[in-house]
């Protein structure tokens, strides 16, 4: 489809990856709507949900809501960000598909695989072991939108996908340290740190584990690339070629904070998945590559995230 002459509604406005496909589209000058949790009751609110998206006649919805957050947040809360998510799954793409909305892109997570998939990850991997358990809730409802897709796509005939992101950063990330994304949460602590002077600053876990960064910017662009150029049945990754071990991330922030202080890594603390890097080679073969490199997307973000909080 020819999205500069669609009529697009971005559903979950409030999330980075929302914000982000927001900004560019406003920067593509695409006829976009947003629709938020606020609007929605948490989008508990099947009827308000349906009838927004039906006031705006969209030829495609990105649903990018839900609640998401860090091992703290899936350990203290893992019912509510199942709710969160299977509310999206159900009222969002149901509404939807009910008013024939001719094509979706539902935004999944990297945490659908199996803990100990074979890497890098694979969509064929899907649904053949059991989650991290640090974030199973959360999971089996991001997979329960995935699947949805499908499901809408057999039995109603529409267009419906889901695309699986690696782990996101950027500008538009909330850095609270409950919902903000790994890089951004360490970005706010490190400054936090250097503003009082506090000598170090702990990480979670050994500093280990890997995970595969995408810059928000390049989310969107990947979003919208694939909008125009992928109608297939079945998810899609969406990622960079390498990844970086959460200590790289770690010092990575601290040298674009310019934080002079220690890191101290807490292995008394969980490190989740050992590894998560996603093949994204079907996505290369279509023709889209990320353009953003990971420490200038950092800068990027801590520029954002200062002038938060002047």
């Amino acid at each position: 489809m020819n999205l500069t002459s669609a009529r697009i509604l971005i559903a979950g406005s409030e999330t980075l990856a929302g914000a982000a496909l927001a900004a560019e589209a406003k920067r593509r000058r695409l006829a976009a709507t947003t629709l938020s949790a606020a609007e929605t009751a948490g989008w508990a609110n099947a009827t308000a949900i349906e009838k927004a998206i039906g006031a705006v006649r969209p030829d495609i919805v990105f649903v990018t809501a839900g609640e998401s957050g860090g091992i703290a947040l899936n350990r203290a809360h893992p019912a509510r960000l199942l709710e969160s998510n299977l509310r999206v799954a159900l009222n969002v793409l149901g509404a939807a598909a009910h008013l024939r909305v001719p094509h979706l892109l539902y935004l999944a997570s990297s945490c659908c695989y199996p803990r100990d998939a074979a890497q890098p990850l694979r969509v064929e991997s899907l649904m053949t072991g059991p989650f991290e358990p640090t974030n199973a809730a959360y999971s089996a409802a991001k997979l329960a939108g995935l699947v949805h897709c499908e499901a809408i796509r057999q039995e109603h005939g529409l267009a419906y996908f889901a695309a699986i992101p690696s782990t996101l950063y950027g500008p538009e990330d909330h850095f609270d340290p409950d919902h903000a994304h790994v890089a951004s949460g360490l970005m706010a602590r490190m400054h936090e740190a250097k503003q009082k002077n506090i000598p170090s600053v702990s990480v979670w876990g050994t500093g280990t584990p890997h995970r595969d960064f995408l810059f928000s910017r390049d989310l969107a662009d990947a979003c919208f690339f694939l909008a125009e150029n992928y109608d297939a049945s079945g998810p899609i990754n969406i990622g960079p070629d390498a990844d970086l071990s959460i200590a790289e991330v770690a010092e990575t922030v601290k040298q674009v904070v310019d934080y002079e202080g220690q890191l101290e890594f807490d292995a008394s603390k969980p490190d989740g998945a050992p590894l998560k890097r996603l093949d994204a080679s079907p996505l290369r073969a279509l023709g889209w590559k990320p353009k953003t490199d990971f420490a200038a997307g950092l800068r990027e973000t801590y520029a954002a995230f200062c002038k938060l909080t002047r």
